[in-house]
């Protein structure tokens, strides 16, 4: 290009940046008249030159991110196995289900509960309700139901309980020592020591942490051994019933037999345990002629566990003390808490208001401390932790003293001791929140 054609290109770029107000395209110390030229440095993606070339830097306009997706709600933990269960199945309707394309997963004996245990597969594309009410049908069949899941439920929190009323204690949870009166360990000595073993049907246990250092703790393990559960809630509750007395973690009752069952697995994340897990750890505390037993774990209605509590509250005579969940005060009844002879436990803080998460209804019996209680880890140490499982012990130690003191009580005749020794809150009366009120345990260990 000549020396006159590149002075005209220049002169029409110049004036086209003044007439549109565009910035200079030749910025330097001497204005457009230090233009660059493309051709020194910059390579092209070919060979060939394409001579020189005017260099434009237009501004770059920045675009704005994309905001973050939230990420997918996790989906909720199954509330049932793919399977049916059935007790006491007839021979005869067992060939005719068999005959329907109906598979036997497992048989289990359970003594007083059941002759029999039948964990049954669906028919290939029959949908488990379909098949559940095709056994319901029969007469041998009429408990049939899912095999529903149950769980524990506990969270962990930060503070611990206020204090509370006036009674000699110098542990972490005195302040829900003296919510409820619990008399201390001379007086129950006394007045009121126990006698009976304490059935617990829960996770495993760390039976070798040092503030259950002492305790009397017979432990079988019935969940699966491919996929043990964890040892994080059996842990907690046991030493909130049988930690070491003198340590931070101080038990209710330390001298008691505690006879655990752990029925639970891991599934991935998730722990539970089928309901032929627990109508097993029922049975193996009804072998062992355990009349108290703690069941902190909720899970959904079910007809097979409901027959087997009705047999071994009103025919052995278990007592049976159960959480009331922790789904919240909208959520459904939670079982084997709902169901009639069990006792269903809520829970309150240390100035006996009722944990905000603690499920409610009519049946709901009786209230004790479960907020900010400092409670045994799985391995090693404690942490604060809420809910209504650990409300349950306070209720499980007060029935053992009872019964320790007069073992031809019946299961009925314990649930009306407790509720009558109970501190009214809330609505006059029995109401859905507190049930009969906060326990009041100094009553039930009164000498005379």
């Amino acid at each position: 290009m000549s020396t006159t054609h590149r002075l005209c290109l220049m002169a029409l770029l110049a004036g086209a940046t003044i007439l549109t107000g565009l910035p200079d395209p030749f910025p330097g110390p001497g204005g457009w008249q230090q233009a660059a030229w493309a051709g020194d440095d910059d390579d092209d993606d070919d060979d060939d030159d394409d001579g020189p070339r005017l260099r434009l830097r237009i501004p770059q306009v920045q675009r704005r991110a994309a905001p973050a997706r939230a990420p997918a709600p996790v989906p909720p933990p199954p509330a049932n196995a793919p399977e049916l269960v059935v007790t006491d199945l007839g021979e005869s309707d067992l060939q005719l289900l068999l005959d329907e394309g109906f598979g036997v997963i497992e048989t289990l004996p359970l003594g007083s509960i059941s002759s029999t245990l039948h964990r049954l597969s669906a028919p290939s594309g029959q949908s488990l309700d379909a098949a559940r009410d095709r056994v319901r049908q029969l007469p041998s069949g009429g408990n049939a139901d899912l095999n529903h899941y149950y769980r524990t439920d506990q969270s962990v929190t930060t503070a611990a309980a206020p204090p509370g009323g006036a009674v000699e204690c110098t542990h972490a949870n005195c302040a829900s020592y003296r919510l409820v009166g619990w008399p201390d360990q001379d007086q129950r000595r006394q007045s009121c020591p126990i006698g009976q073993p304490i059935g617990v049907v829960d996770t495993g246990v760390n039976t070798e942490h040092e503030l259950l250092e002492g305790a009397r703790i017979e432990l079988t393990h019935l969940g699966t051994e491919d996929n043990p559960s964890a040892k994080i809630h059996g842990t907690a509750v046991l030493s909130l019933l049988a930690g070491t007395p003198g340590s931070r973690v101080s038990g209710l009752v330390p001298e008691a037999e505690l006879v655990v069952a752990d029925i639970f697995s891991l599934a991935g994340q998730d722990e539970r345990a089928d309901l032929s897990a627990l109508l097993r750890g029922l049975d193996a505390m009804d072998q062992r002629d355990i009349r108290v037993v703690n069941l902190s774990l909720t899970g959904p209605a079910n007809t097979v566990l409901e027959n087997a509590v009705s047999r071994l509250v009103q025919d052995r005579g278990m007592v049976l003390i159960a959480a009331a969940g922790n789904d919240g005060p909208a959520a459904p009844t939670a079982y084997p808490a709902g169901y009639d002879g069990v006792i269903a436990v809520t829970a309150v803080d240390g100035r006996g208001r009722i944990y905000r998460d603690a499920q409610r209804g009519a049946h709901i019996d009786i209230a004790a401390p479960g907020v900010g209680l400092l409670l045994a880890t799985s391995i090693s140490g404690a942490r604060t932790k809420t809910g209504t499982s650990f409300a349950t012990p306070y209720v499980t130690a007060a029935a053992a003293m009872l019964l320790s003191r007069d073992p031809e009580l019946t299961a009925q005749d314990i649930a009306r001791r407790l509720s009558e020794a109970t501190r009214d809150l809330g609505a006059e009366g029995r109401d859905e929140v507190y049930g009969h009120g906060l326990l009041m345990a100094d009553e039930l260990c009164r000498e005379g």
